[in-house]
């Protein structure tokens, strides 16, 4: 039982450290020399863990999914409205990108990933959006003339917004402030 504590201890050091890493440097530039200073173990220790930086990636890239797919369970639990659930996603989203390095280095990871693709995280929450965007039309409260295409492009460019203004540290009041003033200024146009 202590070995395998042990095990999860190092895994997860390994982890928080390859984020710490990608944060600073984005993948390409990112090593398991590097992961494995930062994290204070031997490169033996890292390979002991994941294969190659891909495997270290992955983990990152899952974490940050996993982060995602819990928020939006939290944010539309207790039948709230779509709307709601949609300014309390990019709100939660903006400060776990600006407080948890895995979750920030995850959705890094997914972009230098996407190799000019759209990437599979942004795809992900792209389709959470959407989802949101439909059921406030079926519920009445989207404004009939609003193109959901066009208000998801505008949620996105303001969550890579936030994922860049997140890398600077403390910013978690700031970026709050910069998500306030802008579902003030767009929510008006999507209520019906």
């Amino acid at each position: 039982m202590v070995r395998q504590q042990r095990a999860t201890q190092s895994r997860d050091a390994i982890v928080r450290a390859a984020a710490h890493v990608i944060d600073r440097y984005g993948l390409k530039a990112a090593t398991i020399s590097k992961v494995s200073a930062e994290a204070g173990l031997s490169k033996g220790a890292v390979y002991f863990h994941f294969a190659d930086k891909d495997a270290l990636a992955d983990a990152l890239e899952s974490e940050a999914a996993r982060a995602l797919d819990e928020l939006a369970a939290l944010c539309t639990g207790d039948n709230r409205p779509a709307l709601t659930a949609m300014v309390e996603t990019t709100r939660e989203l903006a400060i776990l990108l600006s407080r948890d390095v895995v979750i920030r280095a995850g959705f890094q990871v997914s972009c230098d990933r996407a190799e000019g693709g759209v990437p599979v995280l942004r795809q992900r929450l792209t389709a959470f959006l959407l989802g949101l965007l439909e059921d406030a039309r079926r519920d009445g409260s989207l404004a009939p003339s609003v193109a959901v295409e066009d208000v998801v492009t505008a949620i996105l460019a303001v969550t890579v917004g936030v994922q860049v203004l997140s890398r600077q540290p403390d910013t978690a009041t700031e970026i709050s402030g910069i998500l306030d003033r802008f579902w003030h200024a767009m929510l008006p146009q999507l209520i019906h």
